[in-house]
């Protein structure tokens, strides 16, 4: 046998030597593979619309990232990496009655807290950590026992001059607290010269970060973000996340929630004695919850009294009420020795509705205003009102017509000069002396009934079967 004859020939198969049955498979098969090529060529080009999408949001990113180098660069870098955008979109998205609550705080503590930094020469926008510490909600406690709206533990708020226990909590202050936050804070700072690294100390202490400059041998925090405790590695991006929120928030739709204007336009003063707060509810008139929010360290209800006095802080158009309150009643009276023409505040609710003592007024930039810092204290407002009062930015370019809101009071709240009008008590009757009392002699047969005697029954045989025979057949 030669070497052709042990051997087939390859040839192409031709479509009409194959079974219709195999000729249908192939070509099913065939169609399959070039529409896996057509499905795999597709996924790496992108359609105009996947296209489109995407350079949304690089000009969406482009546009937040330019937006955050407005903010003040002296504090920290403020980057845009993965965390601050997922926290953005949280407080815009996911979040906006949260977002809108804290622009509302923002109205009530912000200018406490802006004027203790700028009188500390501390940097403003330091303000904004307080927003990641506590979310601006003064009775806000962590896990591990940090209280206030700059969270300090009761150790470190002792240490730092503050009272702290079952009756005295100045945590909660507004103004004490942002001292003492201000003081732990810039010690941090006199230590590593860099607000980043004091920030990243305030959150999990200065230990945690000497051990991450070691291992990393960094100098910044991000060169040695990864070596901190988790929460503190997104400490910072938090926080940037929340000055972009607070100051960009109108370019999101996030408007402020509601607020009563009794709660934003404060002021606070020295009290030198023992004051109850049920005292300042009769003297003002506002409502008690009104008085505790104001007043939320004073957790029993009253100010003690201790050498050094204590602030109070109330609405700034009871003040004149308060103010001559104290001037007319000495420290040394006790309340109880004040009579007022007040009686108990459980009588009426209080005042409900304390907007119609405030007047709103309307005002435009001018050619020469630049900044909304710059209308605010033409005005002498705090800019941070002005903003959520007007749903307006801090950083905003301001047009000639843009509208932008504010208020006043409209009438103050005088102390009252009534004296209480109370009948005179009826004359002391004299007191005779006693008589013994002695049991009366009453004799029984003069005012009970006559009793009959009852006669005797004679005792008669018992009645038998025969006799109720007898008995029914007469």
């Amino acid at each position: 046998m030669g070497v052709n004859e042990g051997l087939k020939v390859a040839r192409p198969i031709l479509a009409q030597e194959l079974p219709s049955s195999l000729t249908l498979s192939l070509l099913h098969r065939i169609t399959y593979t070039l529409l896996l090529l057509t499905c795999s060529t597709a996924a790496f080009a992108a359609s105009p619309a996947e296209a489109r999408a995407e350079h949304i949001m690089e000009v969406a990113d482009s546009m937040v990232k330019a937006r955050l180098a407005l903010l003040d660069s002296t504090i920290m870098e403020h980057r845009l990496d993965a965390t601050v955008k997922r926290r953005i979109i949280n407080y815009v998205e996911n979040w906006p009655i949260a977002s809108a609550r804290l622009l509302a705080r923002s109205a009530r503590f912000f200018p406490i807290f802006e004027q203790q930094l700028a009188t500390a020469g501390m940097p403003l926008g330091l303000k904004y950590v307080t927003v990641q510490e506590s979310a601006l909600r003064p009775y806000a406690t962590s896990h591990a026992g940090a209280g206030g709206l700059w969270q300090l533990m009761p150790g470190t708020a002792r240490e730092l001059g503050l009272t702290v226990n079952d009756i005295l909590d100045e945590r909660l202050d507004p103004e004490l607290g942002c001292v003492a936050g201000l003081e732990y804070l810039k010690i941090q700072y006199e230590r590593y010269g860099d607000w980043a690294l004091a920030l990243a100390a305030y959150n999990c202490g200065p230990g945690n970060v000497n051990k991450a400059l070691r291992r990393s041998r960094g100098h910044d925090y991000w060169s040695i973000r990864k070596h901190l405790p988790r929460e503190t590695s997104n400490y910072l991006p938090n926080i940037i996340a929340a000055s972009y929120v607070m100051a960009f928030h109108h370019l999101h739709d996030v408007t402020s929630a509601p607020m009563d204007l009794d709660l934003q336009v404060t002021e606070a003063i020295t009290v030198y004695r023992k004051l109850s707060l049920y005292r300042v509810t009769q003297i003002t008139g506002l409502r008690s919850d009104v008085v505790i929010e104001l007043n939320a360290q004073y957790l029993a209800g009253y100010l003690p009294g201790m050498p050094g006095g204590h602030r109070l802080r109330l609405p700034s158009r009871v003040m004149p009420a308060m103010r001559t309150y104290l001037s007319l009643h000495p420290a040394d009276q006790a309340e109880t020795e004040a009579n007022l023409p007040w009686t108990s505040p459980r009588l009426n609710r209080g005042e409900l509705h304390s907007e119609r003592f405030y007047d709103q007024f309307r005002t435009s930039p001018s050619s020469q205003d630049t900044t909304l810092r710059q209308i605010a204290a033409n005005y002498e407002l705090p800019v941070d009102q002005l903003a959520v009062w007007s749903n307006q930015g801090e950083f905003d370019s301001l047009e000639q017509f843009t509208e932008l809101f504010f208020y006043r009071i409209g009438a103050y709240l005088p102390y009252d000069p009534r004296e209480r009008k109370t009948p005179p008590a009826p004359a002391t009757i004299a007191n005779f002396p006693a008589i013994p009392v002695r049991i009366p002699n009453r004799h029984p047969q003069e005012w009970l009934p006559r009793v009959s005697p009852v006669s005797s029954l004679k005792e008669g045989k018992k009645a038998g079967l025969m006799d109720w025979f007898k008995g029914r057949f007469k």
